[in-house]
């Protein structure tokens, strides 16, 4: 092997993290590379951090790229190394303890990288309070033929709901098809308490816009409606962070967005990817910070004693 070759495919570290086959090429329509991805995580640390630290992770390694096929890992891999964050559940359902990874340090994010687990999913608790969620999320998902201009029309009915409420919420595209709008609370609440709010809240607009929302879970049912998955705020469910890139053509991001962006004619699902959105943050910051300084309790939900 030539020796320019030799050093392409050399091991390249990262937060003291070796990532092997960095030209690895995990976007062939982008051309974008393992390294490349890696590269992205490190330059958006100071801020992806702030979403991830000391959440359970759930990874999905795609070991052959966006187009060979992937699959969800919630357990800690055997051969991980031996400095990797981990915390131990044990769900009511299984009985069984499960490993997760835990999100805060760079190297564990590289090394996540290095595992071919392209996107971010952390659950909305922390592992000190992992029944008590500080994040609820509407997570507004689009059926097969859905155009991308009602998934925005739901968006839009989302934020004249909460703002009625009194409540903020942060919206962002889903770096997939749909739109994604958090809101932060104080850990008051238990998972079932916001699941039970959430669900009158997509009950609420379902009702108001049934030309638009539905509740319908069956994919072949929905037609060309948006879905209002409130099921996702459930402990042990997570959804994919801020900032991830997604496993799409063009590794788009999930990139936080303005309330008066969905007025936007160019907005649409792609529209930052890991190549562009570095360029935005440093224009316009982090959109998510408030929502970090503004927890917020749900009118009417029960509390924790």
């Amino acid at each position: 092997m030539p020796r320019a070759a030799r050093q392409a495919t050399a091991a390249v570290e990262i937060a003291g993290v070796a990532i092997t086959h960095p030209d690895k090429v995990l976007w062939p329509d982008a051309g974008v590379t393992k390294l490349e991805l890696a590269r992205y995580y490190e330059r958006l640390w100071p801020v992806l951090q702030r979403y991830v630290a000391a959440r359970p992770l759930t990874l999905r390694p795609f070991p052959r790229g966006i187009t060979g096929g992937s699959y969800y890992l919630k357990n800690a891999p055997a051969q991980a190394p031996a400095w990797l964050p981990t915390w131990t559940d044990v769900p009511a359902s299984t009985g069984r303890p499960v490993r997760f990874v835990v999100g805060g340090e760079l190297r564990t994010q590289i090394w996540c990288v290095q595992y071919n687990a392209i996107e971010v999913h952390p659950w909305l608790s922390r592992i000190d309070a992992p029944d008590l969620p500080d994040w609820a999320v509407v997570d507004l998902d689009p059926g097969e033929r859905t155009p991308f201009a009602l998934v925005v029309r739901a968006a839009k009915a989302v934020g004249r709901e909460l703002a009625r409420q009194g409540l903020a919420g942060y919206p962002k595209l889903s770096g997939s098809s749909g739109i994604h709008v958090y809101l932060p609370l104080e850990r008051v609440h238990s998972f079932e308490a916001v699941r039970a709010w959430m669900h009158a809240l997509a009950e609420r607009l379902c009702a108001a816009a049934p030309e638009t929302l539905t509740l319908d879970y069956d994919v072949a049912d929905r037609h060309d409606l948006v879905l209002i998955d409130y099921a996702q705020n459930a402990r042990g469910k997570n959804t994919v962070a801020p900032y991830s890139v997604r496993p799409k053509p063009g590794a788009p991001v999930s990139a936080p967005i303005r309330w008066e962006e969905l007025d936007d004619p160019d907005l649409r699902p792609g529209r930052w990817t890991l190549r562009t959105l570095p360029a935005r943050l440093e224009q316009i910051g982090d959109l998510f910070a408030p929502a970090l300084e503004r927890p917020q309790r749900l009118p009417g939900a029960a509390t924790v004693a």
